[in-house]
């Protein structure tokens, strides 16, 4: 759509398109219905259903059925589980495609059917889509095509069996992981990495150990194995992680950097303070971030140094988070004068570390009250969690509830990190 069409244009567009889905012209019609799904025009679902059912050309209902599953509409998932069975690939492809994109459960058995479908094509999209349902019990019926002698069929499959959290898949993934390390082959890095993200997210414990071995030697794939043994936190990956933070690629120390905190492994403070003066001020600030994961009250006068003078700015609003991580009262003095900072990022980080170190006190309610006033929405909005987050400290919890997890820090969702 092109943006400088106005609002009031947007139903004459969507009419006249709806117009050409009756076109004589078959690339007219397919191009109609393109241009539909990309407007996510609800009001062409009836007509693009008729399209999908009734057009004679392949092209057209693929690009209807492609449509119905950008618009979403639930009245078009049964007539999209019908196109499963059209005589065209192309449409029974893009009819699984869309009712992944839509995670209609409804769809289910039908998906199932189509893993038998005469066509790679489509059965790679059924796969696919069946890992986007959100319905677990389907993983273990994917397993199998761990064992296809088509690669681009393994990756999907991980692919799904990761949305799933399929937790029965972690051996064959594991082995198959162990047998790509063995032998190296640039070629078979995609798999490899999509085998490293999943037993990442999957937080299998049992891949440390071979993470750990592609963390060490696996050209290209090393920083995601340093991730995902992070997201797995056991403590026998941090003595392969501090080896990473010698390593020349910035981008592998950083992920190293982040995960030695997710493990909170003490050993690795003395390397890690090291990286608050680096010359990159990316690798600060993750080690500005992990200092706080890690409750590392050394690297406190370096942090407030941070703080005030370096010249990031998304370096200070990291320091000034992780000294609320921290949690020593004492910096509170340093930190109150910062509700002023021309740094919004900064303030709103000041938010969740004010309430962090605040005890309630009135100076820190005072300068939580003035954030929640801030003119940058994301700062204000940072405060009345914090002031929210307060109130709630001071309820009484029931003997059943467990205390809820803290939400995840302010400068995390700003930054997009985690």
């Amino acid at each position: 759509m092109n943006p400088s069409h106005k609002p009031a244009d947007l139903n004459v567009i969507v009419k006249r398109y709806i117009q050409n889905l009756t076109d004589q012209n078959p690339r007219q019609r397919s191009q109609a219905a393109y241009e539909l799904g990309e407007l996510h025009a609800v009001e062409a679902v009836s007509a693009l259903i008729t399209a999908l059912q009734e057009d004679v050309n392949t092209y057209v209902r693929s690009s209807a059925a492609e449509a119905l599953g950008h618009i979403g509409a639930a009245e078009a998932i049964f007539p999209l589980m019908d196109a499963l069975r059209d005589s065209s690939s192309f449409v029974r492809r893009a009819a699984a495609i869309s009712l992944g994109q839509m995670q209609a459960k409804q769809a289910q058995m039908a998906l199932i059917h189509t893993l038998d479908d005469q066509n790679f094509y489509v059965r790679r999209a059924a796969i696919n889509a069946i890992g986007k349902l959100g319905i677990a019990d389907l993983g273990t019926m994917l397993l199998p095509y761990l064992q296809h002698d088509d690669a681009r069929i393994q990756r999907t499959t991980i692919t799904a069996l990761r949305r799933l959290r399929t937790q029965e898949a972690i051996p064959d993934l594991v082995a198959l992981l162990q047998t790509y390390q063995a032998m190296p082959n640039p070629h078979d890095l995609p798999m490899v990495k999509s085998l490293v993200i999943a037993l990442g997210d999957l937080r299998a414990p049992e891949a440390v150990p071979t993470l750990i071995q592609v963390l060490r030697g696996y050209v290209g794939a090393r920083s995601l194995a340093a991730n995902a043994l992070g997201q797995i936190g056991d403590p026998q990956a941090g003595a392969a992680l501090c080896e990473a933070l010698a390593d020349k690629s910035a981008g592998l120390r950083l992920a190293a950097l982040k995960s030695l905190g997710k493990l909170n492994y003490a050993d690795a403070a003395p390397q890690l303070q090291k990286f608050l003066t680096h010359p990159d001020p990316r690798l600060r600030r993750v080690a500005a971030r992990a200092s706080g994961d890690m409750r590392h009250v050394a690297a406190i006068p370096q942090l407030l140094e941070m703080v005030e003078q370096d010249s990031s700015p998304l370096v200070r609003p990291a320091a000034v988070e992780a000294l609320g991580k921290i949690g020593d009262t004492t910096v509170l003095p340093r930190l109150l004068p910062l509700v002023n900072d021309t740094n919004a990022y900064l303030r709103a980080a000041l938010a969740y570390s004010l309430h962090a170190l605040g005890n309630g006190s009135g100076a820190a309610q005072k300068a939580l009250r003035q954030l929640a006033k801030d003119p940058v929405e994301h700062v204000a909005m940072a405060a009345k969690r914090a002031q929210a987050m307060e109130c709630t400290d001071l309820l009484p919890l029931p003997a059943s509830q467990e205390p809820a997890k803290k939400p995840t820090s302010w400068l995390q969702r700003l930054l997009r990190r985690d």
